[in-house]
């Protein structure tokens, strides 16, 4: 019996009023490869952030130029 966790991400919103990047992951826990937990997770990213958010999320760079950081 094997467990493993993933961080698979859910979504991502640009909000250009607050200039942040609000991002939705699912955090899951498998075992012998059957999702048996699934817990959502919500962070907001700020322009202080931007490099955190780029290393984090794939594609970053394309949502941190549609921000305007």
């Amino acid at each position: 019996m094997a467990l493993t966790e993933e961080k698979v991400l859910a979504s991502v919103e640009v909000c250009i009023e607050a200039s942040t990047i609000n991002v939705k992951w699912l955090n899951r826990i498998k075992r012998d490869g059957e999702v048996i937990s699934e817990v959502p997770h919500r962070c907001a990213y700020s322009q202080s952030q931007k490099e955190q958010f780029v290393a984090e999320v794939e594609g970053g760079s394309a949502y941190v130029a549609a921000v305007g950081w």
